[in-house]
């Protein structure tokens, strides 16, 4: 019996062995498939002639396209990493392109997400970028001592032999209705780059070629903004800083100059009470009309063809600045 008991245990062991072996091989078979079928999948997904693409960058707005097409199988979707608040956002797609503002410092991730839905299989195309606006860099300036209008600027060196170095100077009517604005503000080159559209007829001044100290005369006094750019050409990541520049002012500009309207521009009457009129204009155009601290007060967009009327008689007496794109500037005075 016990030999007999010994024939049946070991029976049993090797019937279960043979099961487990069996399960095992099921699984492995299994797994094997899937890998298959992805490997299958993946096989028809060939992503090499696709790319993704950085194609513009205008300091903190960046721009990018992609070859990738619509169609019943694939589909993508843009997507911007913030590594600083670990947080995705979607972005828009217009016909193959995207684009982002950068407002803060710190690193990101664009990316391009791919998904063939027939085959099943996907793929990331990335892009890292890498944004420092108001870092170590600076630009310093020295005023002549016998001319007003003559300077010296001078980028922080960044030591790099990769790094480029480019100077832009501005004059707007835009500057001098800011008033008082223009000398507090502790935002207020935060509110020109949402707000002031860098017009090259507004332009005085730029280098053609890197030149990290530059001298300069103003043909006009008055409020100036420069910019200074840093551009690493090895790396493509830009650094830029904004200073204001107040030319041959021989006293604070606190807001009590008085400035006289125009008359027969784009605005009527001028000055205005209750109500004034922009002038017709063919297609619609954005306007925008800011007070003396800054503050945008009425925004829309012009009548094609006729005379676009603005209600003003809430508004408190005082010198307003109205900008229609594409059309001008101009200075109106409310008085009640």
């Amino acid at each position: 019996m016990g030999g007999g008991n010994g024939c049946i245990i070991l029976f049993t062991k090797t019937n279960i062995d043979f099961k487990i072996k069996k399960q095992n091989m099921k699984k492995l078979f299994s797994l094997l498939a899937v890998l298959a079928t992805v490997v299958s999948a993946q096989a028809k997904c060939d992503w090499s002639g696709y790319w993704m693409k950085t194609v513009n960058q205008q300091q903190n707005v960046y721009t990018f396209q992609t070859n990738v097409d619509w169609d019943s199988c694939v589909d993508y979707w843009w997507i911007v990493y913030d590594y600083q608040l670990k947080r995705k956002d979607t972005l828009s797609d217009f016909s193959g392109f995207t684009q982002v503002q950068f407002n803060a410092k710190g690193k990101y991730k664009v990316i391009l997400h791919v998904f063939d839905q027939c085959n099943k299989c996907d793929t990331n195309f990335i892009q890292e970028v890498d944004i420092t606006i108001y870092g170590k860099a600076d630009v310093g300036y020295s005023v002549g001592a016998h001319n007003c209008r003559y300077y010296t600027f001078e980028m922080t060196n960044m030591k790099d032999s990769c790094v480029e170095y480019y100077y832009s100077i501005y004059k707007s009517d835009l500057f001098d209705s800011l008033y008082g604005y223009w000398d507090t503000a502790k935002n207020l080159t935060e509110w020109l780059y949402n707000n002031y559209d860098f017009d090259e007829a507004d332009l005085v001044y730029y280098n053609m070629s890197s030149q990290r100290v530059v001298t300069h005369e103003f043909a006009d006094s008055g409020r100036h903004l420069l910019i200074g750019y840093w551009y690493n050409k090895c790396t493509k990541i830009d650094t830029w800083v904004m200073r204001k520049v107040d030319v041959c002012v021989s006293r604070p500009v606190n807001g009590l100059t008085p400035i006289s309207p125009s008359v027969g521009g784009m605005v009527r009457p001028n000055p205005a009470s209750c109500e004034f009129y922009i002038t017709d204009t063919r297609t619609p155009m954005e306007y925008m009309i800011l007070n003396t601290s800054g503050t945008i007060i009425a925004m829309g967009n012009t009548s094609p063809f006729e005379q676009t009327r603005i209600e003003s008689c809430s508004w408190p007496n005082g010198v307003y600045y109205i900008w229609v794109m594409g059309l001008g500037r101009e200075l109106i005075m409310i008085q009640h």
